[in-house]
């Protein structure tokens, strides 16, 4: 920081509280569900502590734009971020000609921007990598649990409704004895990509085991889900190209307002894959 002479409370005080962010942070694991929180805690930390030492001097004026901070960086990307705060700096700026911007400052805070957005993004692959599955790019089990207990509970507070099917490959292990595992990776990227082409940005599709995947449908009853699930077999089917084996999927499906817990959720729509599968296969299956 360039010293110009005023006391150095807040500069401090910003510091002191960006290595205590730091030090958080070093204890949040990259699956946690607080990394997004502790991701967004550490750039606010930064961007104040930048704020602080381009316009030293002017603490009430940086007072009034925290809440700026507080609510763009949590919503917005960080360039933008970057780009309104500069105009608040250019405001307290103009406001308080008895403090001006020492032009060495200007290049610490450029710097500690480009930090503060690097981060960011390596934040956000680390959560990407941690919830979802390496081969199709699908969620992950461990993110399934999590959803099925939010979307349980949303149901009961606000009587939102969402669906759950599990979707099961028929006979992948006697696909991959007989043509490779490589085909049977292929098959189960086909499934990936054709049910996201079907659902809708809202919708979550996890990969769950070997040949399963669950699917959580918001605003979505049972009769809704089955439909889709229909629609998933026939693009399936008809995606199906020459040069790869013909292959079937069949689907377990379950309203949240028929269960009991997210864990009786999970259990009845397993129960209605069992009984798809256990009539052949290829067809979508209700909850009894």
């Amino acid at each position: 920081m360039i010293n110009r002479g005023e006391t150095h409370g807040w500069v401090w005080l910003s510091l002191a509280v960006s290595m205590v962010a730091l030090a958080t942070a070093s204890r949040v694991s990259a699956s946690s569900r607080h990394l997004m929180t502790t991701m967004n805690g550490l750039i606010v930390a930064m961007l104040l502590n930048i704020h602080l030492q381009v316009l030293h001097g002017v603490s009430v004026l940086i007072i009034w734009s925290i809440p700026f901070y507080l609510f763009w960086i949590m919503l917005y990307p960080t360039l933008l971020v970057a780009i309104v705060g500069l105009l608040i700096s250019g405001t307290a700026i103009h406001f308080a000609p008895d403090h001006p911007v020492v032009g060495a400052n200007w290049m610490l805070a450029l710097s500690a921007g480009f930090v503060a957005y690097f981060a960011k993004q390596a934040l956000k692959e680390q959560l990407q990598l941690a919830s979802s599955d390496s081969l199709t790019g699908a969620l992950n089990r461990r993110y399934l649990t999590s959803q099925l207990e939010t979307r349980r509970a949303d149901f009961v507070r606000n009587q939102r409704v969402s669906s759950l099917v599990l979707i099961d490959v028929d006979g992948l292990k006697a696909l991959n004895d007989r043509f490779g595992h490589k085909t049977g990776d292929q098959v189960l990227k086909a499934v990936v990509d054709i049910t996201l082409q079907r659902i809708r940005g809202s919708d979550s599709l996890f990969r769950i085991g070997g040949d399963e995947f669950a699917l959580i449908l918001a605003d979505a009853k049972s009769h809704d889900a089955l439909t889709v699930s229909n629609d998933i077999r026939r693009l399936l089917r008809e995606h199906v190209s020459s040069d790869r084996p013909p292959f079937s999927v069949s689907f377990g499906v379950c309203c949240v307002d028929e269960t009991a817990s997210s864990d009786d959720w999970l259990a009845r729509a397993d129960e209605a894959l069992y009984e798809a599968k256990r009539g052949g296969g290829d067809v979508a299956r209700m909850a009894a």
